[in-house]
């Protein structure tokens, strides 16, 4: 997780990625008798964290019909990866040299703070592996990290152990043959947090994103993505529950935003598309079909104030076949088009008459007689 972490980019969701620079400026490494001489701070066995995320914008915006509020602009989209940075380009060891006396302060104003808030990692039972462990201090490792914990007797990391890396980044969990395995704990070296289960230095399983702005998601990952049901909620009240699909909202879901509208139906790669119902604060609501967070297609469209249409939409505007009625009982039925009646209807006064006619852009251009 400290290599890369795309985290809520909604422009390019799949390919952004956040990678964790190695600083060991503030390293203060010697090297007595063969062995380097390193002092151990206290701050190495405080609780981890993790590293890189940005807010989560969904990609799609919500017009709505005329009037729809620029709020709608964006529905906020997280696609949060989670990579752990453990040294894939690491050759296979020999054996392994501890380090003693004081650490390298590898922490960051950030990741002090986050330390302080943070509980004790909790381990689960006892690690049920067979394969012989050893138990080491300190071992700084090829690529700048300095890794304690239980080793394999082939020297893998493998077991119970912490490693912190020069940017600040810290991981804390359980270890299989060098790679991180089973639950555990990232903190970046910005402060972002992830818990949960992992494949493979990969979030996979079960696990939360805690985000230092404040925005958080719980759900399911696989390979680093969200993926399954989670709910994702945001700093300002806003919060999606459904189904992601590789980081992405996709299947059915609920999104409600801060100013109280709320949307529940069918997402697809992010965008509202399907059947669903968006309902405004203003008492507005629409039930019917979607397409890239417009109406389109068959819906039903109602006001506070009683009016209502039953219809066809393409492009969040009426047209093609529709009903419209008043609350005063008065009705249109026939052609719309980019939004307003356009060609052959039938009007039906408040009484009940009804007369047939020919529209133009919402004008009615003359009676037509029976």
């Amino acid at each position: 997780m400290g290599a890369a972490c795309s985290c809520f980019k909604e422009t390019q969701l799949d390919s952004e990625q956040l990678t964790i620079k190695k600083e060991t400026s503030n390293s203060r490494l010697k090297q007595e008798q063969g062995a380097f001489v390193i002092e151990i701070p206290a701050y190495f066995f405080k609780p981890a964290e993790i590293n890189n995320s940005h807010l989560l914008i969904l990609q799609s915006v919500l017009r709505g019909y005329l009037d729809r509020r620029a709020v709608k602009e964006k529905i906020k989209a997280n696609s949060t990866q989670v990579r752990l940075n453990s040294g894939y380009t690491m050759q296979p060891r020999n054996s392994v040299m501890e380090i003693h006396g004081e650490l390298p302060n590898y922490s960051n104003t950030i990741t002090e703070a986050i330390y302080k808030k943070l509980e004790p990692f909790q381990y689960d039972a006892e690690f049920t592996d067979n394969t012989p462990r050893v138990k080491k201090g300190p071992v700084l490792l090829d690529n700048g990290a300095i890794y304690i914990g239980e080793w394999s007797d082939k020297w893998e990391r493998h077991g119970k152990g912490v490693q912190v890396w020069p940017d600040g980044s810290k991981y804390e969990g359980y270890w299989l043959h060098d790679r991180a395995n089973g639950k555990g704990r990232l903190m970046h070296g910005d402060g972002d947090v992830y818990e949960g289960d992992w494949v493979d230095d990969k979030a996979h399983g079960y696990g939360v994103y805690k985000h230092t702005d404040g925005a958080t998601y719980n759900g399911q990952w696989k390979d680093d993505k969200q993926h399954g049901f989670g709910l994702e909620i945001w700093p300002d009240g806003a919060r999606y529950e459904g189904q992601y699909t590789y980081g992405r909202k996709d299947g059915k879901g609920k999104f409600h935003w801060s100013d109280g509208s709320k949307y529940y139906g069918e997402f697809k790669d992010n965008n509202i598309d399907g059947e669903g119902i968006y309902s405004w604060m203003d008492g507005r609501r629409y039930e019917g079909t979607w397409k890239n967070n417009k109406m389109d297609g068959f819906g039903t469209f109602t006001w506070a104030d009683g009016r209502c249409y039953k219809g066809e939409y393409v492009d969040d505007k009426k047209q093609g076949r529709g009903y419209f009625s008043w609350p005063d009982g008065r009705k249109y039925e026939g052609s719309w088009y980019n939004g307003k009646q356009h060609g052959h209807g039938v009007y039906s006064t408040a009484k009940g008459e009804r007369k047939e006619g020919e529209w133009q852009e919402g004008k009615r251009l003359k009676w037509v007689e029976n």
